[in-house]
């Protein structure tokens, strides 16, 4: 899955919630859990997760800055957190396993720590405490280039790429004599100004050992955007979580390699 590509067409619902109008997906049934995506990614990079989810029901949405949700200024990842609590109350659902991917793991651990009445698990995954000076310089000055029209949209989707997959992914592409795919249809650069943005103000380091839900880290070995080592503190800071550490998986970890997990913690905790 590539980032910032809008997605193609199909069937959305969208909430009036929390002063925003969200666009989401609810499917399936079952246990239900919640997927939050990460920076530049709308719903859609589930596509590949919830087929595999049979006998749960998957809510998927698009955060602000991102896919078909509408939105008015700028935001925080705090507004993100209660867009999610906002969405639930929409639902009908009063308790859910949260599952957050990157930036999402941060809305994740607010949720955590502001609304655990809402949990039944945490699942944080390539998660930081407070995003990492490198992807700052590199995210925010790429995006800033965009803005200005100095570089193309290209460019940036070309730098996430290569911070989030695999040298291995990347070889295999170049053996074939493919070129790593670009988005067709990117996201909006002032949409993902907002949530860098965000993403900015945003430090959970004092308040994570606070969380009582139960939690599972997981990390890649291989992740350059994030390192291993945060993963790590994050779980050291959390009392009771699990850490899981996949030592071949970059920043973006095909949902695949920890489906099986992720379906035994969720088990665990219903």
């Amino acid at each position: 899955m590539t980032f910032f590509d809008v997605r193609a067409h199909c069937t959305l619902m969208f909430a009036d919630i929390n002063g925003i109008r969200m666009s989401y997906e609810d499917r399936g049934s079952g246990e239900p859990i919640v997927l939050i995506g990460g920076f530049g990614a709308n719903g859609a990079f589930w596509s590949n997760a919830v087929p595999m989810m049979d006998g749960y029901r998957v809510i998927t949405f698009d955060n602000r800055g991102v896919g078909d949700t509408v939105y008015d200024g700028g935001f925080s990842l705090e507004d993100l957190a209660d867009d999610v609590v906002a969405l639930l109350d929409h639902l009908g659902l009063d308790r859910v396993h949260v599952l957050g991917w990157s930036m999402g793991s941060q809305v994740a651990q607010l949720l955590g720590i502001h609304h655990p009445d809402r949990l039944k698990s945490l699942t944080l995954v390539s998660t930081y405490l407070r995003r990492p000076a490198r992807f700052e310089y590199i995210m925010s000055g790429m995006n800033d280039m965009v803005l200005k029209g100095v570089a193309p949209i290209d460019a940036l989707a070309m730098v996430v790429n290569a911070f989030c997959f695999t040298e291995d992914l990347f070889m295999e592409y170049e053996a074939s004599g493919c070129t790593f795919p670009i988005p067709e249809k990117p996201e909006r650069p002032e949409g993902l100004r907002d949530q860098l943005r965000a993403i900015d103000g945003c430090d959970t380091t004092d308040e994570v050992s606070g969380i009582r839900v139960p939690t599972m880290v997981i990390h890649g070995g291989k992740d350059i955007m994030v390192e291993p080592r945060e993963g790590v503190r994050v779980a050291e800071s959390i009392p009771g979580s699990r850490l899981l550490l996949l030592d071949s998986a970059g920043h973006n970890i095909p949902f695949e390699m920890y489906w099986d997990s992720l379906r035994g913690f969720v088990g665990s905790n219903m």
